[in-house]
């Protein structure tokens, strides 16, 4: 019983965050109210973007190692992970759950996985989430488009980038990752 609740409590929120989307994307109108709504949205989807690249960066590195160890040991070969449209996200108001739609997703999760991969680089991988974003904002009525990756971009910034051979900077670049989804 127990259970239902609180998966109940899940669905609703996940249908709130759908619906909050939603209703951004189908109301371009010029009043405070619309605009207000579409840059808490646009807020919330770049808080998804960097959150799922993340992710997909992560659960690339996970499933790698899950899958040499399976073929080392003759096992069989795990899932390979996917994206969710949806994130758990900091807000003014607590952890709330935000929402893209899957196609988003699945782009952002495939950049952060090519990034883990080192398939591509740094900027290669702001450049293709930017025109995620830039997509987005568009599908939401945002002008100016949301900036997805702004953590990845700081780093770049502070000369943090693949490049660097500095221990140090590293552990720092790992820890910034998460505080730059923190702050969105």
């Amino acid at each position: 019983m127990l259970g239902n609740l609180f998966g109940g409590a899940k669905k609703e929120e996940m249908l709130k965050a759908k619906q909050e989307y939603e209703k951004a994307r189908q109301s371009p109108g010029d009043t405070r109210p619309e605009i207000a709504a579409r840059i808490r949205v646009g807020l919330r989807c770049r808080a998804v973007i960097d959150k799922t690249f993340i992710e997909g960066a992560e659960k690339t590195a996970d499933f790698t190692e899950r899958r040499m160890v399976a073929l080392a040991a003759g096992d069989e070969k795990p899932h390979a992970p996917a994206a969710t449209a949806f994130q758990k996200i900091k807000s003014v108001n607590g952890e709330i759950l935000a929402y893209i739609p899957l196609e988003f997703a699945e782009e952002v999760f495939k950049i952060g996985a090519a990034f883990q991969l080192e398939e591509v680089s740094a900027e290669q991988a702001i450049e293709l989430a930017q025109a995620v974003a830039e997509r987005l904002s568009e599908d939401i009525h945002l002008d100016p488009p949301i900036q997805a990756l702004g953590f990845l971009r700081e780093e770049l910034a502070e000369g943090g980038g693949e490049d660097s051979d500095d221990d140090s900077q590293s552990a720092d670049q790992e820890g910034g990752s998460h505080d730059a989804q923190d702050r969105a």
